[in-house]
């Protein structure tokens, strides 16, 4: 058997390359627009739906926790419930640490886009975030805001869109 030295591998990759170069029929095809929008992704999100979301023409209302307004960015409508990403910022100034709770949910992740927050989470102690700070919140972990800046922004992303949160301690 023969055994090709790396000199003549290289030539035999550059020859295969120009041959494929040189044959546009063995190019995949583009797939039109509505096979893209018929076609689901690994994880079942359908795709060729778009959606924008502009600050300018933002609704802010109350949600979950009374000292904090949210922003709905449209992602539940567009997954069909599988998840929920907006934006959270302050409604009044903290002038307390809120309730110790959970979150009966799949995931939950947390991106701070200015201000800052501190955070007890039960197992793991204070966490202070600031701009930039990114968070994977475990499923059911027990935490607790203890104080936010005026300016905290945040935008956080769950699965599912809805869940159950459960108080623990006032």
């Amino acid at each position: 058997m023969a055994v090709k030295t790396k000199k003549a591998r290289s030539r035999t990759n550059a020859k295969a390359s120009a041959a494929r170069k040189a044959s546009p029929a063995k190019r995949p095809a583009i797939r039109p627009a509505a096979a893209i929008a018929r076609a689901r992704s690994p994880a079942g999100f359908k795709t060729g739906r778009f959606h924008v979301s502009h600050a300018a023409d933002a609704f802010w209302d109350g949600g979950l926790r009374e000292y904090f307004e949210y922003r709905d960015l449209g992602m539940v409508e567009r997954t069909g419930g599988r998840l929920r990403a907006h934006v959270i910022r302050p409604s009044k100034p903290c002038d307390k640490p809120g309730d110790l709770h959970y979150h009966a949910l799949e995931f939950q992740m947390v991106y701070v886009l200015k201000g800052w927050a501190r955070v007890h989470f039960e197992g793991i102690g204070e966490v202070r975030f600031e701009p930039g700070s990114c968070m994977y919140q475990e499923p059911r972990i027990r935490h607790r805001v203890l104080e936010y800046s005026d300016d905290y922004t945040v935008i956080e992303i769950t699965v599912p869109a809805d869940f159950e949160t459960v108080s623990v301690a006032p």
